[in-house]
């Protein structure tokens, strides 16, 4: 039986019983789109039914429990929930999407009319803020500090230090996001010429190449030693068990972001998100004169625009309009 077929239990069970694999449904979606997607579908008919969005199970989530939520007033209050708790245009539309996905989802299923989905779909998102979300950048210094107490953290075994220092130096010389790192393989590690290049899984299924520096090197050599198989398609950075062995099962985006948690906590830095450290390597590597150019390649971004958004919205404070008229009036 296929995941996607709704499931009716024996004996003329109700239709509010059917349930659907949501999870199967997104497979045509990118990694990033399925996670965010997901999320706010959780969110959204948690907060509609007035539910627990940790007691919702996406794998099996009941049709009928879908398909009440599905109305335009439901959405329009939603959205302007999402906005007065100051979430940013980009975020917003986000959501709605997701709802209207889902809304799609359940008329090809028959569950609803074209008609609901299509009016989801023409819901007006409340205005709301735009431009790059605020966040945490790390100045060098404080980037060596969490690289120096990483690698002098009391560790349960010497391979989980090496993967863990190997995963935040790559994330903060090559500004990875936490899915890429996550999504890394062996194989992807390759040479260009005299240059070692990671292949890296970025959004919208696009591969990138990144040039390693010699530092990320080291450490991922340093982690090499303890993997049993480092080669092929077996994931750069797996699992450790807590007595040392270290398996060839992929680690997941969370263990990214636990990784980052650890580190930040270690070196006494506020908490910090992976995200914070691609913005400090945009940020680091625009003050050491690399062009905005080089560094959207590395980052990944389609239109340098954004890369420009990314590194002026926290470096423009050094020199901020207000300081230079200020000084020109106290002279």
């Amino acid at each position: 039986m296929s995941d996607l077929i709704p499931y009716t239990p024996p004996n003329a069970a109700p239709p509010e019983l059917e349930h659907v694999n949501v999870y199967v449904a997104m497979a045509g979606l990118s990694v990033h789109t399925q996670r965010a997607y997901r999320r706010w579908i959780k969110r959204y008919l948690a907060e509609i039914h007035g539910l627990d969005a940790h007691s919702l199970n996406l794998k099996v989530l009941p049709i009928a429990l879908a398909v009440e939520s599905l109305a335009t007033a439901n959405l329009k209050a939603w959205l302007g929930r999402l906005k007065a708790e100051k979430l940013g245009k980009q975020s917003i539309m986000q959501a709605k999407a997701s709802v209207v996905w889902l809304a799609q989802f359940m008329a090809d299923m028959e569950r609803i009319e074209y008609a609901t989905a299509s009016g989801l779909s023409r819901v007006k998102a409340p205005r709301a803020e735009t431009g790059q979300r605020s966040g945490t950048w790390l100045s060098p210094d404080e980037i060596r500090a969490m690289l120096v107490k990483l690698r002098n953290m009391p560790a349960k075994s010497s391979a989980i230090t090496a993967r863990n220092v190997a995963i935040i130096t790559l994330m903060v010389t090559c500004g990875l996001r936490r899915d890429e790192v996550a999504a890394a393989l062996w194989s992807d590690l390759t040479r260009q010429g005299r240059n070692q290049i990671l292949k890296v899984h970025g959004k919208g299924e696009k591969m990138r190449p990144v040039k390693l520096p010699e530092m990320t090197i080291a450490a991922i050599e340093r982690w090499r030693e303890h993997h049993p198989h480092p080669e092929g398609e077996n994931p750069l950075f797996s699992r450790v068990w807590v007595n040392g062995t270290v398996t060839t099962s992929s680690i997941t985006d969370r263990a990214v972001w636990n990784v980052v948690q650890q580190a930040a906590k270690a070196a006494g830095l506020p908490r910090i998100s992976p995200h914070d450290l691609r913005r400090s390597f945009a940020r680091g590597a625009y003050e050491a004169g690399v062009s905005f150019e080089l560094i959207r390649q590395s980052l990944g971004h389609s239109s340098i625009a954004t890369t420009e958004r990314y590194v002026n919205s926290a470096l423009e404070l050094d020199r901020a309009a207000t300081d230079i008229w200020a000084n020109v009036l106290d002279e």
